[in-house]
């Protein structure tokens, strides 16, 4: 029956590319809870770390030229890092109803609660993988606002048998972003090249001080990540911990950054060369500066 059903759709979809006169089609997501646009909008450090009972429960997922799919969030059970959850899926071709089935996806965290797979019930593909960039973005989302529902103190909760809180290289076709505007901390339009909003994956706090790692989005390298700590509503120290850097020209002298944070919020940031590799540590003070050892 899922079978037919997935034959149906392919044949629908042939026949709008057929029909358009573009001959392409570009898939396009859009969130329907206007909620969490509204949330988002406004979110702050605090904020972040709370549970939000205004998390998106739907997403659609536009799949070609008056095609377009709802994931409605019926029920999600499990217990972190293993989540399963179950959507009442309606697709709508030029905005009628065409037809309404469920469907069960699992999501699967790492030890930093980040995404790693999500994947329909009883298949293995990774729609992290296989589906189209604005798909997998709309997916991730979601999957952030899992974390923050089912985390009791931060959107990223540490394992007590988990020796680090991060230590890992982040992909930056694959990190689970956030988003915050930057009008809510002072300071923050600084890495936000110029925008409303920054990107960044939330770390755990320390005590009252916030950790996010954001990327250098307007930089003339995609690697670069920076650690912010957020005190009271304000910047109060930077660190650049992970990326690549290298002349124009001369790749082959590519300096490379990668860094770790540990239980006791010790940072650890490791810079190879072709020539050397050079540890620094880093502790965390309880006004949010970072203070090299």
């Amino acid at each position: 029956m899922l079978t037919n059903r997935i034959l149906l759709y392919l044949l629908m979809f042939l026949s709008i590319q057929i029909s358009c006169k573009k001959g392409e089609i570009n898939s396009e997501i859009s969130n329907s809870d206007t909620v969490q646009k509204d949330s988002a909008e406004t979110a702050t450090i605090q904020s972040s770390r709370e549970t939000s009972e205004e998390e998106s429960k739907s997403f659609v997922i536009s799949c070609g030229s008056g095609c377009a799919m709802t994931y409605n969030a019926e029920s999600v059970t499990g217990k972190l890092p293993d989540l399963k959850v179950k959507f009442k899926v309606e697709m709508y071709v030029d905005e009628q109803l065409n037809d309404t089935y469920n469907e069960v996806y699992l999501f699967e965290y790492n030890q930093s609660n980040e995404i790693e797979n999500i994947h329909l019930e009883g298949k293995k593909d990774n729609v992290l993988k296989t589906l189209m960039p604005d798909a997998q973005r709309s997916f991730k989302e979601f999957a952030e606002g899992l974390i923050k529902k089912n985390s009791k103190d931060s959107p990223v909760s540490v394992s007590e048998t988990s020796t680090f809180i991060y230590n890992k290289k982040t992909d930056p076709n694959t990190a689970a972003y956030q988003t915050m505007g930057t009008s809510s901390v002072k300071g923050l339009q600084k890495y936000s090249c110029n925008q409303n909003k920054i990107r960044y994956v939330a770390l755990p706090a320390k005590s009252d001080v916030q950790l996010l790692l954001a990327p250098q989005d307007c930089g003339d390298f995609q690697y670069r990540y920076y650690l912010i700590a957020v005190t009271n509503k304000k910047v109060s120290g930077e660190l650049y911990v992970e990326g690549e850097w290298y002349e124009p020209d001369n790749e082959e002298e590519k300096e490379v950054r990668t860094f770790s944070i540990d239980r006791n919020f010790n940072i650890k940031v490791t810079i190879k060369t072709p020539d050397s590799s050079i540890v620094e540590n880093y502790v965390i003070t309880d006004d949010g500066k970072f203070v090299k050892m």
